[in-house]
């Protein structure tokens, strides 16, 4: 089973040391490095995956050292994880005292050995570990029409094989506090939904002017219980006007899927239904594919969010893969997507075809990630080879 250890730090010094050690001493190994430059970032991604160490700096430009361990201390969930301080103030000596998830206090910059050691203890530990969420639902293993992880299997693929079947039910991605759901109806996406509320209205921009507070908390109850949007709620009570409840759910839908890339490798499942719940079964399907489904939801996903082997650096150049032409074709790519990928030719650099198309240097490394997730191109590093070609801790990198 897949493990996941989140660096928290400033500097990306450690989560990279992190991953050069397990693609040296583990390789192979069934770890995924997560990474936050800030504290409110880390429970962002906390929120998504559940870690089984924490390497924590003590200098966060936003939050202390202190702060992070109190916060954790104070959720159940994540009381117990283990955090491992890197020290560079001198200040996080007492804390190993103060908290017992503290287990130990490095010293900053973190050599290649003690690195070694620490995630030794990660790897050593690897066992069978019950789907995160699953507890939260009631799952029929007679009803699984196929299940598998994203370790091994693209989050696309699973979207297909319901696509391409004709499926009506619920794919699940078990991430961390419940699993993200998106309901399917004979093989057309409905929407994605989310148990955890929390993780459904993160960053939201709906601001519900006529909603009381127990109409709210009305709402969310209903989505912890039954998965369905609180805002799909608030819509069938008359609270949410109905010609902004289909773009709101949608848009939130596809957020909460962009998550699936910032949690690592997760396991995944269908379940068959004869109908979906009635307040999915009522909900117009889209008409996307697998492929640009997944790409609407790219789109919600920010390069600082990703692990640091997702993330596109601007020294390589994207090159088509031999059906990537192919596939591009049947995308619905926005001005900008459209632009880039009709001067992409193999032999310029990123920072060239940025420049050239007129696409802001950030988009032209967000769409990149996008394309390369759909398997529409590889990212050619300085030393010559594509991507796909790499040790996954390499990949684009």
């Amino acid at each position: 089973m897949f493990q996941k250890v989140l660096v928290i730090d400033d500097s990306p010094a450690s989560a990279e040391l992190a991953e050069k050690v397990l693609a040296q001493q583990y390789p192979g190994a069934p770890v995924d490095v997560l990474y936050a430059q800030r504290g409110v970032d880390a429970f962002d991604r906390l929120n998504v995956a559940q870690p089984e160490l924490i390497l924590l700096s003590d200098t966060l430009p936003d939050l202390t050292a202190e702060a992070v361990c109190m916060r954790l201390a104070s959720d159940p969930q994540t009381a117990d994880i283990p955090v491992c301080i890197v020290n560079a103030t001198g200040e996080a000596d007492h804390l190993e005292e103060r908290f017992p998830s503290v287990r130990k206090v490095l010293e900053k910059p973190v050599l290649h050995d003690a690195m070694a050691e620490l995630l030794s203890r990660v790897v050593a530990s690897m066992r069978a570990l019950p789907r995160a969420g699953a507890d939260v639902i009631d799952l029929d293993p007679a009803r699984s029409a196929y299940s598998g992880h994203t370790g091994f299997f693209q989050i696309q693929a699973a979207l297909q094989m319901a696509h391409g079947d004709r499926l009506t039910g619920i794919l699940r991605f078990f991430v961390n506090r419940a699993p993200v759901e998106l309901y399917v109806s004979k093989g057309r996406f409905v929407f994605a939904s989310t148990r955890n509320y929390g993780l459904y209205c993160r960053e939201s921009p709906v601001v519900l002017e006529d909603a009381t507070l127990g109409q709210i908390m009305e709402a969310q109850l209903g989505q912890a219980v039954s998965g369905c949007p609180l805002f799909l709620y608030l819509g069938l009570k008359g609270v949410l006007a109905q010609e902004d409840v289909v773009p709101v759910i949608r848009e939130h839908g596809h957020r909460l899927f962009a998550s699936l890339w910032t949690a690592g490798r997760v396991a995944f499942e269908f379940e068959r239904m004869d109908s979906l719940p009635e307040f999915a079964a009522k909900f117009p399907a889209s008409g996307d594919d697998a492929d640009n489904w997944v790409l609407v939801s790219l789109r919600h996903v920010r390069m600082d969010q990703l692990p640091l082997s997702l993330r596109i650096l601007s020294n390589g150049s994207p090159v088509y893969t031999r059906r990537g032409t192919e596939i591009v074709q049947r995308l619905r790519l926005n001005d900008r997507e459209a632009r880039f990928a009709a001067n992409v030719n193999g032999a310029e650099s990123l920072l060239s075809l940025a420049k050239r198309t007129g696409v802001d240097l950030a988009e032209a490394q967000n769409i990149v990630f996008r394309f390369t997730t759909l398997g529409l191109m590889d990212y050619w590093t300085g030393g010559g080879l594509p991507g796909a070609a790499l040790p996954a801790a390499a990949r684009r990198r």
